[in-house]
């Protein structure tokens, strides 16, 4: 079965071409849009480790772990711009209109990923649901 999201204005959206193009980025490991049955789009993204590390270092941004990396300003900024380069390639209702990062490191034995390393799209949903709701409370 084809991954289709429908928003709440019916539109059909295909997540994993927008997910795709975010993952083209050397900062992001894995995303997953958000938007069934919603008003707008939003995703939760997973930073590479190692490139996002290296960024940080470069720029003297502190962090201690990888949770603290994710929370860095400079280090959401550098995402902002990711996203914010896939939305033009994206009509309106296709664009991406916030994003959390996921703090947690997955790794092959998490529940959250396949055994080709992608994010199962439900058990993310059901886990992130706190972060996920911040995007649509706001």
């Amino acid at each position: 079965m084809k991954d289709i999201i429908i928003t709440a204005g019916g539109k059909n959206i295909t997540p994993a071409e927008i997910e795709n193009k975010l993952k083209f980025s050397p900062y992001v490991s894995d995303a997953v849009v958000i938007g069934d049955k919603r008003k707008y789009l939003t995703c939760l993204i997973m930073i590479d480790q190692e490139n996002v590390e290296k960024f940080a270092q470069d720029r003297a941004v502190p962090f201690s772990d990888f949770a603290s990396l994710t929370r860095a300003p400079e280090v959401r900024e550098l995402i902002a711009g990711v996203v914010a380069e896939v939305n033009k390639d994206f009509a309106q209702v296709e664009q991406i209109k916030d994003f959390r990062l996921i703090d947690i490191l997955l790794t092959a034995e998490d529940e959250e990923l396949t055994p080709t390393m992608k994010l199962k799209r439900n058990f993310v949903n059901e886990r992130h649901k706190g972060l996920i709701g911040e995007m649509y409370d706001a």
